[in-house]
């Protein structure tokens, strides 16, 4: 949390394969919802999604850009991944948190491990499992946005 702005801080990745959309089911909120977390000191918005989800699902995924490139990296500046969606969330937090959520796309063969510290369980589910899954009405939207818009990406690193 940064105490300047009075906000927690928190990144979340969306990862699509075969139609399906991975969720996690998170202990202290009792809902599935995207792997995610706090972001960390000297972290970037996507490394904080990216590290969150290897510590939740045992995955290594990478963060993909909701937009292009527009300037290539220089000695000044590095292009960052973009989220697909910025909110501010109130539920099951003691200040509000602004939370990024980012596509990502898996790299290596690491097995889907839940974190049973955070989670107590990481499944798959298509959109219509999405119906009645108990979860926020925001992740049942952005679940559907990701699976119906989830980025053309070529085969794994």
């Amino acid at each position: 949390m940064t105490k300047d702005t009075g906000f927690v801080l928190i990144c979340s990745g969306y990862l699509v394969e075969q139609g399906q959309v991975l969720l996690v089911h998170h202990n202290r909120f009792g809902k599935w919802v995207p792997p995610g977390g706090h972001i960390e000191p000297g972290e970037t918005f996507a490394e904080t999604a990216v590290r969150e989800f290897k510590e939740e699902t045992g995955l290594l995924v990478e963060a993909l850009s909701a937009q292009p490139v527009i300037h290539p990296p220089d000695d000044n500046a590095t292009p960052e991944p973009v989220p697909f969606y910025v909110d501010t969330e109130r539920e099951g937090f003691r200040v509000p948190a602004i939370v990024q959520f980012f596509y990502v796309r898996r790299v290596g063969d690491d097995q889907l491990q839940a974190q049973l510290e955070e989670v107590h369980d990481t499944r798959w589910f298509t959109l219509a499992d999405l119906d009645d899954l108990p979860t926020f009405e925001q992740v049942r939207s952005l679940a559907r946005f990701a699976l119906r818009n989830y980025p053309i990406v070529s085969e794994r690193a």
